[in-house]
C-alpha cells in the first residue's frame, strides 16, 4: 500500500454508553435486541441481531465506507471488493463470480468501519460496528451490504492492531482509510476477547 490514499472527515460513530442487549433462540439460531440505540448508527428497519448458526471464525470481512453515519445498508465499488487488500489464496475461495460464496461470506464475523478521519489514525469518538452480513448482492457495479450490527469498537483501537488484523499499511495510512471490502485470515472474535476490546462476548 502506498501514501496515495486520499485523506477523508466522515463523521464518526458516537458512543452514547451502555448497551442492554437481550438473546434467545436455541443452538441453531442466536436472535437478541438491542434496547438502547446507539448514536450515528442506524439499523435501517432491522432491530434484530442475527447470528449464524454455525459461524466460520477462521477469516473476517473487512468493510470501509465513506458516508456520514454507519447504516445497516452500505454499499461498496465492485472494483474495491475483495481485490488486493485481500490475499490471492483467500479471493480462491471467496471472490467466485456473481458472488456464488454469498452463505459462506455471511457466516465470518464482520467489521464495519467508516474511514479513518486523518490516514492511519482518527477520532477517539469513532466508532466501528461488530456483526455479521445478513445478504449479500452484486447490483451493477456495487455490492450491496445488509449488516446485523450489535457491537462497537472505538476504531482507534483498530488502528493500534494493524499487525494482529492484518491491515495493510504504509507509514501515514493503512486500510481503514481506504473505501473497501476485503476478507482476512484472522480469528476475529478471539482477537477481539485478547485485546479486550469489547467487553460483552457472549454474542460473537
Amino acid at each position: 500500500m502506498s501514501d496515495e490514499i486520499q485523506l477523508h472527515n466522515p463523521a464518526g460513530l458516537q458512543l452514547p454508553g451502555s448497551l442492554s442487549f437481550q438473546q434467545t433462540g436455541n443452538d441453531n439460531t442466536q436472535i437478541g435486541y438491542i434496547e438502547q440505540q446507539i448514536n450515528n448508527i442506524t439499523m435501517g428497519g432491522m432491530p434484530q441481531v442475527i447470528r449464524p448458526a454455525n459461524p466460520n471464525y477462521e477469516y473476517y470481512n473487512l468493510f470501509v465506507v465513506d458516508q456520514e453515519q454507519m447504516d445497516s445498508v452500505m454499499a461498496i465499488p465492485r472494483k474495491c471488493s475483495l481485490n488486493g487488500y485481500t490475499m490471492e489464496d483467500v479471493r480462491k475461495i471467496y471472490a467466485l463470480p456473481g458472488l456464488a460464496a454469498a452463505e459462506e461470506i455471511k457466516r465470518l464475523p464482520s467489521l464495519f468501519v467508516l474511514r479513518n478521519q486523518f490516514g492511519n489514525h482518527t477520532t477517539p469518538g469513532q466508532y466501528a460496528g461488530y456483526g455479521y452480513v445478513v445478504d449479500i448482492r452484486q447490483k451493477s457495479d456495487t455490492i450491496i451490504v445488509v449488516a446485523s450490527i450489535f457491537q462497537v469498537i472505538q476504531q482507534e483501537k483498530l488502528n493500534l492492531l494493524e499487525k494482529e488484523l492484518h491491515l495493510l499499511s504504509a507509514p501515514e495510512n493503512n486500510e481503514l482509510d481506504c473505501v473497501h471490502w476485503a476478507i482476512k485470515r484472522v480469528n476475529l472474535p478471539l482477537l477481539i476477547k485478547e485485546k479486550k476490546l469489547i467487553d460483552f462476548m457472549q454474542v460473537l
